[in-house]
């Protein structure tokens, strides 16, 4: 992956996740009184669904951008030679597998998450 792109990504994803939160409170500040019925419109629109499908994809790519950064970051045959020589022998491996965990977990808690909104 490209660096400055991954920064970019990141950097930018965390803006649209601040916005969603600002957009988020502005509801909660603005109305007197929050029940249960008021809550719901609000998240039934297809227009917060929408939002927050999309700032729910930021969340996974920015936990899979920065898990990304400390596999290939430390999980390494150098970084892990320091612990353990037979460790370091199959960085490769922890590295993939430490990728794979967290791939598929990001991938279920989207999926997961697009389905109760939009269920």
């Amino acid at each position: 992956m490209k660096g400055s792109i991954i920064w970019n990504a990141q950097r930018y994803s965390s803006v649209l996740i601040l916005a969603y939160l600002i957009y988020i409170l502005s509801f909660i500040f603005s109305n007197d009184e929050i029940n249960f019925f008021s809550w719901s419109n609000f998240f039934l629109s297809f227009e917060v669904r929408f939002i927050t499908s999309i700032v729910f994809i930021m969340i996974v790519m920015h936990a899979f951008i920065g898990l990304w950064t400390v596999g290939t970051d430390y999980l390494t045959v150098r970084t892990l030679g320091f612990l353990n020589k037979s460790i370091s022998k199959r960085a490769n491996l922890l590295r993939n597998t430490y990728f794979f965990i967290f791939g598929s977990l990001g991938l279920v808690y989207l999926i997961s998450i697009l389905y109760i909104i939009w269920l």
